[in-house]
């Protein structure tokens, strides 16, 4: 078994009571700076990665982003460690272990470290008996980036035995959670549905049990390539998004689906299935489709990267559906004065000043900002 990491490109152990609540507090204010950055993915996961070497020490680590209504880990990051592969799809993201970034997003505090989780015992851990145990790290802190309800990213911190990390690190991870979750947001905002690609037609892989593609169409290598794909499918190790989905189809045996931020900027949209209903569990094949963003599919989450309210994307719906304010405010139980309260919220987060505008920022370009 190869080794996860480099060990040899290691900096600890790390003393993390030297780390003073100055420099977080410096960290802090500079990560906030990042949400009007207006920088790209890559760049953002590299210099939220730099301002928090000193507040965060660890010897290793692993960045995502995150689809926030499928939870699907869709791009990622890694310091001094190869990129995550299939067994790290079927191991470390699994659902039902202690601090999965799923639980970390939906529970009260989005930031864990292992060892207080497993109250002590590691070994309790599937993730740390098969891959943090065979390569002496001990330390392990995981935290979800949410905001206003929403998880767009996520981040792993490791270091070797015999140095942990402390409660108090997990408390400031926790803080920088809703910030970074907006940084991450903020990235979002600037990807398209209207990109070159957007009339193409539709790929589809057909993966077997065993994570082997048994066909594709001409299609699929195209959009394979949005996802930084180079490689042949039926040789090479698929992009870490589809194999995230397909772990999920394993483990849930359900259609699911995933947004990501394609090479050129626009929105590629995946969705992965089971081929057959009568197979089960590690055996199940499945099918997966990518194709450019549709405006429907994309309306969920754009709302979610302006950062709506949970009413307020109620509302964006009946308005996309072009509903008028007397059968908006008669299906929401309240008055039309309070629907155009709503609306009048909503266009200062968008950035519009009518319906209309409203309807072109959702339906047409996501490629700017609101302050654009």
């Amino acid at each position: 078994m190869p080794l996860f990491w480099d060990l040899n490109a290691l900096g600890g152990p790390w003393d993390s009571g030297g780390v003073n609540h100055g420099s977080r507090a410096r960290a802090y204010e500079r990560v906030a700076l990042l949400e009007d950055a207006r920088l790209d993915l890559p760049e953002l996961f590299d210099e939220v990665s730099r301002i928090l070497s000193n507040a965060l020490p660890r010897d290793t680590a692993c960045w995502h982003s995150t689809d926030p209504t499928s939870l699907i880990e869709t791009s990622f990051r890694v310091e001094h460690m190869p990129a995550p592969d299939a067994r790290i799809a079927e191991v470390a993201y699994l659902s039902g272990d202690y601090n999965s970034f799923v639980e970390l997003a939906t529970g009260r505090r989005h930031s864990g470290v292992l060892s207080t989780a497993t109250g002590g015992d590691l070994a309790r851990s599937v993730r740390y008996r098969e891959i943090l145990r065979p390569q002496s790290i001990l330390g392990e802190l995981r935290t979800s980036f949410v905001v206003d309800g929403d998880c767009w990213g996520c981040f792993a911190f490791f270091r070797s035995a015999p140095v942990d990390f402390t409660e108090l690190e997990r408390d400031f991870a926790h803080e920088l959670a809703p910030v970074l979750g907006r940084c991450f947001r903020a990235a979002g905002r600037r990807a398209r549905t209207d990109g070159p690609s957007a009339g193409l037609w539709p790929g589809v892989l057909v993966i077997d049990g065993d994570r082997h593609v048994e066909s594709t169409t001409p299609q699929a290598a195209h959009w394979l390539a949005e996802l930084g794909f180079a490689g042949r499918p039926e040789c090479d190790p698929l992009p870490f998004v589809v194999l995230a989905l397909l772990e999920r189809v394993r483990v849930d045996g359900r259609e699911t689906s995933a947004r990501v931020r394609g090479a050129s900027g626009q929105w590629v949209e995946l969705h992965a299935a089971p081929a057959s209903r009568a197979e089960h569990g590690r055996d199940r094949r499945a099918v997966v489709v990518l194709q450019a963003a549709t405006a429907p599919s994309m309306a969920p989450l754009i709302s979610a990267a302006y950062g709506l309210t949970s009413r307020e994307r109620e509302l964006t719906d009946l308005v996309l559906q072009g509903r008028g304010t007397g059968e908006i405010a008669e299906r929401l139980f309240v008055s039309p004065h309070t629907v155009q309260s709503h609306l009048k919220s909503i266009f200062a987060k968008v950035g519009v000043r009518s319906r209309r505008e409203l309807v072109g920022r959702v339906f047409a370009r996501h490629d700017v900002s609101p302050l654009d």
